[in-house]
């Protein structure tokens, strides 16, 4: 797409936008437009944007947006208690971070795969099951066991409590190839 047909046509909606909004003012009562000025909403929000997508002349990366640094409230700062990290050290810590962004990386559907590792895990925190996750991402509740199972393995943990305990599960491949059998040595 040519990024000056899309300026143009971004500049012509502003425009619009501009105008729909100032006609929408002049109906409110000065009461209602007192009310709007507070909160910042008396003028038709539009950022100018620079070539960096983000606003003004900024890079995006400049903006707080992209900061990694942890924002803690003034007020709680104080009241924090120290991280407790079990007896691990830094490097062992470090460790266990890259091999569980590895996971995420390298499987599909990220997305699935982090809720996975909330279930995995026990950070489950929402409480959703197999099935409500299923939902969300559009597969089968049995792809988000598969999907779960594989983390316990990969990372070696034993399932949660969200899942299948490791005897119910090959109880349950057990019938089935015993099911599976029968259908084909009747």
């Amino acid at each position: 797409m040519n990024s000056s047909n899309y300026s143009d046509k971004q500049s012509a909606r502003n425009a619009a936008y501009t105008r729909e909004y100032e006609d929408w003012l002049r109906t409110l009562t000065p009461n209602e437009r007192e009310t709007l000025a507070a909160q910042g909403l008396d003028k038709p929000l539009i950022e100018e944007r620079s070539a960096y997508g983000c606003g003004l002349d900024d890079d995006f990366a400049n903006s707080k947006a992209a900061s990694c640094e942890a924002v803690i409230p003034p007020d709680s700062a104080e009241s924090m208690p120290p991280l407790d990290m079990g007896g691990f050290s830094n490097e062992q810590l470090w460790d266990v971070l890259r091999r569980l962004i590895g996971e995420i990386l390298t499987l599909p559907n990220r997305s699935l795969t982090v809720e996975c590792l909330a279930v995995v895990s026990g950070l489950s925190y929402a409480g959703d099951s197999m099935v409500s996750i299923a939902g969300r991402h559009k597969v089968t509740r049995a792809a988000v066991s598969k999907r779960c199972v594989e983390l316990t393995e990969r990372l070696d943990l034993l399932p949660s409590r969200a899942m299948r305990s490791l005897t119910a599960r090959k109880a349950y491949r057990d019938a089935q190839l015993r099911r599976q059998s029968s259908y084909e040595n009747p």
